[in-house]
């Protein structure tokens, strides 16, 4: 018998993940319209042929392939009567956890740059591409316990497969620069958010002083350290007030917090909401104050 899933393992709130079935007539998707605006795409063409429409760029692929796709509203995918695959997306704020915390793998594959198109993906080594979508897929259809956890890993090799197959060289020059380091602190964020590690850890990942990490962040991007951690908090806890019925005292024990009192304190501090009034608000499609703040589009 399948075992409940954990509620962190929600991928609906997290991913996208959808067949491309073959069609008896030519079809159109702009993979970055309405939920999701602002989402990298991964496309896995396993039979047919399909255009894309980036930009001014016009791209004839043929199966198999894979593109990995920056977020562009105009992105236009055009795909031919047969042609069949999958489609996967990840929102900015999840690239983190899919990728890891190690640097390299931030140089070799720049994600949401630029576009990465490949060739029969995976023959050059063990990953095949359209195995490890199905994989994918199937975790998110599961809802076992770990779906999250495993359609990640998963990801991850999905996208490296991709670059494999591109073949394109590490993206070296930005190496100790202020936006690679923000990148890192990202990346170390995405990791470890909810344990509420403190900036001074935080740093000593990075290698930096406290007070370094803290002037590269006012320089870039205006805002403490801390106040990314915390913008990071608020966007996982709007995701899951607005999107489910958790109980509010379950949002907050799945994010960190003690108990429901220090969360909701936390988040009224932050939003000027409560998180219940957060939700009705949001379920009602009625704007909230400081909305920006549940927003990840500041970093780089």
């Amino acid at each position: 018998m399948a075992v409940s899933a954990d509620p962190t393992d929600d991928l609906s709130l997290l991913m996208r993940a959808e067949p491309l079935s073959a069609g008896l007539r030519s079809r159109q998707l702009r993979p970055n319209r309405g939920l999701y605006e602002g989402y990298v795409h991964l496309v896995v063409l396993s039979s047919g042929r399909l255009q894309l429409e980036a930009g001014e760029a016009m791209h004839e692929i043929e199966a198999p392939a894979g593109l990995i796709l920056p977020p562009a509203r105009q992105n236009l995918l055009m795909l031919e009567a047969g042609a069949e695959g999958w489609i996967f997306g990840l929102p900015p704020q999840f690239l983190g956890e899919v990728m890891g915390s190690r640097p390299e793998l931030e140089l070799m594959i720049p994600l949401g740059r630029q576009l990465i198109l490949a060739r029969r993906p995976g023959e050059e080594g063990p990953m095949d591409g359209e195995a490890l979508s199905r994989a994918i897929l199937q975790e998110y259809s599961s809802g076992i316990v770990g779906s999250r956890i495993a359609a990640f890993a998963w990801m991850r090799l999905l996208i490296l497969a991709i670059w494999r197959a591109s073949h394109q060289e590490a993206v070296l020059s930005g190496f100790g620069s202020e936006a690679h380091l923000l990148e890192g602190f990202r990346r170390e964020v995405e990791q470890h958010f909810r344990s509420h590690m403190s900036i001074a850890a935080y740093a000593g990942r990075l290698g930096l002083s406290t007070s370094r990490l803290r002037r590269i962040c006012l320089r870039n991007l205006g805002r403490t350290p801390l106040q990314l951690v915390h913008m990071r908090l608020l966007r996982e806890a709007g995701a899951w007030l607005e999107h489910t019925r958790r109980g509010i005292s379950e949002v907050a024990l799945m994010l960190g917090f003690a108990d429901s009192t220090e969360f909701s304190h936390f988040f009224r501090r932050n939003t000027g909401l409560s998180p219940s009034r957060y939700r009705e608000a949001r379920q009602a499609g009625a704007a909230v104050p400081d909305e920006e703040r549940l927003s990840f589009a500041d970093w780089p």
